[in-house]
This record gives C-alpha cells, sequence and structure tokens, in this order.
C-alpha cells in the first residue's frame, strides 16, 4: 500500500517551529480530500501515521495523529508568534507535474490553509527530477511526496526520518531523509525496532518512533492508495501485496 502525504523542510523557517507544523496538521480536513477531491479513490484518510494500516501486527489506531480541529490549529498558529496568520511568510509548496490529481490536491489544500489559519500557499508543478533535486537540497517549504514498502515492514517507511542521514551543511544533498529531520529519541527507538530478532519488540519500538514522529509532525499525512485491478475471468493466481509485487510464476488462464 503507498502512503500520500506532504513533508516539511523543517529547518526552514517558519517550519522548524513544531507549533507550526502542528498547526497546519489540525487545519487540513483530509476527509473532505478523499470524498470530494479524491472521489473515494483511497483506502482512508491518514489521520494516524505514515505507516499504512498493512502489516500484520502493526496497529496504527494506537498511533495518535491529526483530525480536523481548526480551533487547535488557530490557537498553535497565534503560539507560534502568527495570530489570524497574521506575518506568517507565504508558503512554497513543491509538487510532481504530469499528474492531475497532484495539483488537484495542492489546489485544495491551498483553499484549506487560507480558510482555515489565513496561511497563503503558492504550489508549483514543476518535473519530478527537478522537483526532487531541489526537496533534497531542501529549496522550498513543503514537499508533495508518497512512500510504498520496499519490503514488508514499518521500518520501509520510518527509515525517510532517520537523523543520521542528515548532513551538517544545509546547503549538501539529504537522501533520503528529505525533511532533514533530527531526534536522537526517534533514532533510537527507530535502531532498537530495527535492529530487533522478535517481530512483537520491533513493532513496539516502530510504534514509539511514528508517535514521536507525528507529535513532532514533520509530514502532514493525507491518505493511503491501494491498488485496482481489472482481471479476465480466465486469468488466475495474479494476486497483489502491500509492495505491489506482482509474482507472475503463479499465474495461469483456464479455458
Amino acid at each position: 500500500m503507498l502512503s500520500q502525504f506532504y513533508i516539511f523542510n523543517t529547518k526552514q523557517k517558519p517550519f522548524d517551529d513544531v507549533k507550526v507544523r502542528r498547526a497546519i496538521n489540525y487545519a487540513v480536513d483530509r476527509e473532505k480530500l478523499v470524498d470530494n477531491v479524491l472521489q473515494g479513490q483511497a483506502i482512508g484518510a491518514a489521520i494516524h501515521g505514515i505507516t499504512p494500516n498493512t502489516f500484520t501486527g502493526y496497529d496504527i489506531k494506537k498511533i495518535n495523529g491529526y483530525s480536523l480541529d481548526i480551533e487547535k490549529a488557530k490557537k498553535l498558529l497565534a503560539e507560534a508568534g502568527y495570530p489570524n496568520g497574521k506575518g506568517f511568510p507565504e508558503v512554497r509548496v513543491l509538487v510532481n507535474s504530469g499528474n492531475s490529481r497532484n495539483s488537484s490536491v495542492a489546489v485544495e489544500l491551498q483553499k484549506q490553509l487560507k480558510q482555515n489559519l489565513n496561511i497563503n500557499v503558492n504550489f508549483e508543478s514543476l518535473p519530478n527530477v527537478q522537483k526532487y533535486d531541489l526537496q533534497m537540497h531542501g529549496k522550498g517549504d513543503v514537499f508533495r511526496d508518497a512512500w510504498v514498502a520496499d519490503f514488508s515492514s514499518p521500518e520501509s517507511f520510518l527509515n525517510l526520518f532517520l537523523g543520521d542521514a542528515v548532513p551538517q551543511d544545509v546547503n549538501a544533498s539529504s537522501y533520503p531523509n528529505t525533511s532533514r529531520y533530527q531526534n536522537e529519541t526517534f533514532d533510537l527507538n527507530f535502531k532498537k525496532g530495527r535492529d530487533s530478532n522478535n517481530k512483537d519488540t520491533s513493532y513496539s519500538y516502530f510504534l514509539k518512533a511514528e508517535q514521536i514522529l507525528i507529535n513532532d509532525a514533520v509530514i502532514i499525512p493525507l491518505w493511503y492508495d491501494g491498488s485496482y485491478r481489472l482481471l479476465a475471468n480466465k486469468v488466475k493466481g495474479l494476486n497483489l501485496n502491500a509492495m505491489r509485487y506482482y509474482d507472475f510464476t503463479k499465474t495461469y488462464k483456464v479455458k
């Protein structure tokens, strides 16, 4: 399963302030986004974390995430020094071009943040290579992103935020941690989960790490994508998994 989210440049003002990041998360109506913009074509709104509800034994409902709460969003933004959005700089959001859905989502978020927080958002649609080069070099405020598991574990999603990968030079490329997020407690729990030989223990540490990540509001989780397929009745044995891996060795056609 694929997670869709926006990612903050946590080294860029004003997004180096966790209250600003939390305020924006509380100001986003994910349910409206899924229902009205995506026309329901999603597994669900991402109100818990970045990891989709795919891995047996990893209960994402234990993660306290963000649902729409405009009053809380306004309070946090005011505490950060921007009452009713006053003095807040225009936000530069970079999205991938070549996909009308990316632009439609950006327009909806642009409307919501203006309406709910009086924040002005300017989004740019760029070719993927150009957009990601700017993202890795921290040349922007917020970036559209997505991730599908490389292997069957929450580790594949959480590894994107390991602080070890962040260079000290703010002008150097940072990959895969393009948020440039650094939190020693997150790193400690992630590594304990990654290095554990017991699945239950590993998942316990990953849940702790993901809750820290969400508390720090490093990303704006939006929704979880699913896979859709159309098959002729004659085709049998073509199954999908969470990593979108196709095993055609077990696929056959009947008469």
